[in-house]
């Protein structure tokens, strides 16, 4: 089933936080692209060919994809286009991010994918229309995606909660 989800709502999403730091409670943001290459144990898949229980190459190793919810946004959305090695050695190939999405720097911080428009490689992008998906696991953990390391939305039990 896809969620619909309105400009408004998805606007006070990206905007529940304004720090990194305070990103705990907004994790069910972390929404990613469709068709953002995820590592598996079966290698590198585009997250839209993801099952429940598909085993993701995560920050804790090869866990169970225990709940996808997919969103689809039938109007423009602006994303964080970054170009094939903006990020570094290991991203080689161009992808979309939502601006909200949490990933990993060099130095080892988490940082909005927003926080990196202006570096090289890196700017926005309108989509005139968008496949997102949350992938939940069990634990709060980090993802494996086109040579990036992202924050996975909340765990099952805290989106519950």
């Amino acid at each position: 089933m896809t969620i619909p989800v309105s400009p408004a709502m998805l606007m006070g999403l990206r905007d529940l936080v304004q720090s990194p730091i305070d990103a705990k409670p907004a994790l069910e943001t972390q929404l990613i692209m469709a068709n953002l290459p995820i590592l598996t144990l079966e290698g590198a898949l585009p997250a839209e060919h993801l099952y429940v229980g598909d085993r993701v190459i995560t920050s804790i190793g090869a866990l169970p994809l225990q709940a996808m919810m997919p969103v689809h946004l039938a109007h423009p959305l602006r994303v964080v286009h970054l170009e094939a090695y903006a990020l570094g050695s290991d991203q080689t190939q161009p992808c979309d991010l939502f601006p909200s999405q949490l990933l990993k720097t060099r130095q080892g911080d988490m940082a909005f994918a927003r926080d990196f428009i202006g570096q090289r490689g890196v700017r926005y992008r309108n989509l005139p229309q968008a496949r997102l998906l949350a992938l939940h696991f069990a634990r709060d953990v980090q993802i494996f995606a086109n040579g990036l390391i992202l924050q996975a939305a909340r765990s099952v039990d805290q989106a519950a909660a």
